[in-house]
């Protein structure tokens, strides 16, 4: 279980942040110690406090992690969350948890007040790490997860005289995130690209025809920036070079002529400005913009047929359809709600098994390269190239151009993929609306005939009680003139 976090301010941005649902498949807010439903103005509030007693940092903020392999149950969040507290001194302060799932896994984040209201004193985040390695160790040894070697409290200095190392960093994997190429996919590539090439100066050269920019890095020999803007170090995209091989084989390059980190960005922002060719990426149909079927008016009945409907009758009729109508509407736009998700969800597990088989497909690439130029065979090609400077620069144009083909047939397939899937979802979403529509042509139809029954039941009460009044009219008649109710009265003795 992995534990991150530490002091912070900006309210506002940490609560977009946990919001966020584009991002994530599913936000959940578990708790929120506050007299508003509002994180923003919770956030807010608690920043305000720490500033009361001048302090800059008002929230403490944490992400609890555990290994994919586990799944957490609603309980062990909670003890989690109380663990933590505990370790970090933090008992008893208003705290706010929201849970994000992404991928078929589920993180937490919490979120601290600092500042105790009765004292207005701040509580201490001084060693922090270690409180969320001691959590960590206590919650893993609880539920019984794998321990995960930690450079603090988990670490025993006696027998791990190097910290443990992380395959990849937290910025990596957000780099990652922001330009939607896998690390795996990217190192590959470049090692692809260092295993092809004799020399310094050609590795940079296949680095710029793949799209990146070498550049000097502030605190390492060699940076690179790729096409978004996103910037790497040169040293951790080839596994097993050790930063002094690296720099021996870029000796040929001069380190001074490059760009510094701000030029190599500011260049790449300048070509995709100016490419036509905008990069692909996943859009679907939008579903989002086409109106869901709301509710006609219910039309008034022509002025012969409302004659002879009372106008009590004829209100509460027409408030009834209207109502009836609408909540017909109500459904229909939560069907093409449902509907517009299942299809989005068919359509991203439909691109990520896409995306997985290219993933494998461009590793088994790489690993073919990797082996055809490893070991022996890369000291004798690195040899005949030397020789033969021209079989190199050959050599390495005709393993871009390879990577090139690749890459462009996979995109073929993605773009296919994607027309295909827009032109049956709006297919079906046309089926859809098709079907609302016809249901409120029926709908209309039985308004129709229930008002033309509520009329003509009307015309024949109107009957009937013109009948009884004359009825009672012709008794009253007979009554006044001495006739029996059934013809003249009955003589007497």
């Amino acid at each position: 279980m992995i534990i991150k976090g530490g002091s912070r301010a900006g309210p506002k941005q940490l609560a977009a942040h946990l919001g966020r649902t584009d991002t994530n498949e599913r936000v959940v807010l578990l708790e929120l110690h506050s007299g508003i439903d509002d994180l923003a103005a919770t956030f807010r509030d608690w920043q305000t406090l720490a500033e009361g007693t001048r302090g800059t940092k008002g929230l403490y903020h944490v992400n609890i992690d555990p290994d994919a392999r586990y799944t957490m149950t609603p309980d062990q969040w909670a003890r989690a969350v109380d663990v933590l507290e505990q370790e970090l001194g933090f008992d008893g302060q208003p705290r706010a948890v929201v849970m994000h799932e992404k991928k078929g896994r589920q993180h937490i984040h919490v979120v601290w007040a600092r500042t105790d209201a009765e004292t207005m004193k701040m509580f201490s985040d001084s060693n922090n790490y270690a409180a969320h390695e001691r959590a960590s160790q206590a919650l893993e040894q609880e539920f019984g997860h794998a321990p995960v070697p930690g450079k603090h409290a988990k670490r025993d200095r006696e027998k791990q005289a190097e910290p443990p190392k992380a395959a990849i960093t937290h910025a990596e994997w957000q780099q990652a995130e922001r330009s939607g190429i896998s690390i795996a996919d990217r190192r590959a590539s470049i090692a692809a690209l260092y295993s092809a090439s004799d020399s310094g100066a050609a590795f940079k050269a296949g680095l710029e025809d793949e799209g990146y920019v070498l550049a000097q890095g502030d605190r390492r020999d060699f940076v690179l920036v790729d096409m978004t803007g996103e910037t790497f170090s040169l040293g951790r995209q080839i596994k097993g070079v050790k930063a002094a091989e690296l720099r021996a084989f870029m000796a040929d390059v001069d380190r001074d002529a490059l760009s510094n980190v701000a030029e190599a960005t500011a260049l790449q922002q300048a070509r995709l400005a100016s490419s036509d060719a905008p990069a692909f990426e996943m859009q679907r149909p939008p579903i989002e913009e086409i109106d869901p079927a709301l509710a006609p008016p219910v039309r008034d009945a022509p002025t012969d047929d409302r004659a002879g409907l009372d106008p009590v009758v004829a209100e509460a009729l027409a408030a009834r359809q209207q109502a009836t109508a609408n909540k017909l509407a109500e459904w229909h736009l939560a069907e093409t709600r449902q509907f517009e998700h299942v299809l989005s969800v068919e359509m991203e597990e439909k691109f990520k098994a896409l995306s997985g088989q290219h993933e494998a497909e461009r590793e088994r690439f790489a690993r073919a390269q990797r082996a055809a130029t490893s070991g022996i065979d890369r000291f004798i090609e690195a040899l005949k190239n030397r020789l033969n400077p021209g079989r190199g620069a050959e050599n390495l144009k005709l393993r871009r151009a390879e990577w090139r083909q690749l890459h462009a047939r996979q995109d073929r397939e993605r773009a296919d993929m994607k027309v295909l899937l827009e032109q049956n979802q709006i297919e079906q979403v046309e089926e859809l609306r098709e079907r609302h529509a016809q249901q409120q042509r029926e709908q209309a139809v039985e308004f129709e005939r229930e008002h033309r029954r509520y009329t003509e039941d009307a015309a024949r009460a109107q009957q009937l009680r013109q009948q009884i009044e004359e009825d009672r009219r012709e008794a009253e008649r007979r009554a006044q003139e001495g006739l029996g109710p059934d013809g003249p009265p009955r003589l007497t003795k």
